[in-house]
């Protein structure tokens, strides 16, 4: 595959990871501020986090060829 569309297949799959993690991060948020934290909102909360930071890091490979 080409690096340049690598790169932004890599960049699209950043922003939906990213649309992902804050919608979960204010799952978790709203559910610690109502007083009902839950184990699952924080558990897909960190997978997002998890996926997004090597997605990151697979675009920092790319970019730095």
């Amino acid at each position: 595959m080409h690096p340049v569309a690598k790169k932004q297949r890599l960049e699209v799959l950043i922003g939906i990871l990213g649309f992902f993690t804050s919608m979960a991060f204010i799952s978790a948020l709203v559910g610690i501020v109502s007083g009902d934290p839950g184990v699952v909102p924080s558990l897909v909360l960190a997978v997002c986090v998890v996926l997004s930071v090597l997605a990151i890091a697979a675009r920092r490979r790319v970019v730095g060829r």
